[in-house]
């Protein structure tokens, strides 16, 4: 395990980041309906996105 140390303001550009690519990667899910691997690609993606996500939202305060 690695421990890395960031700063609130770190952790908050980490989360819009991870929102952005969160709603690209649907969009990108929608419109790949013809190709079952790559939609099976961003859906294994968008899982990932969103556990890292939900580590991030654990260090911040629920008022940001």
């Amino acid at each position: 395990m690695i421990t890395l140390e960031v700063t609130k303001e770190d952790l908050l550009l980490l989360k819009m980041l991870l929102n952005r690519e969160e709603v690209t990667v649907r969009i990108e899910i929608h419109h790949a309906r013809a190709s079952f691997e790559y939609r099976d690609y961003l859906k294994a993606r968008q899982k990932e996105i969103s556990e890292l996500l939900a580590k991030i939202k654990k260090h911040l305060p629920d008022d940001i």
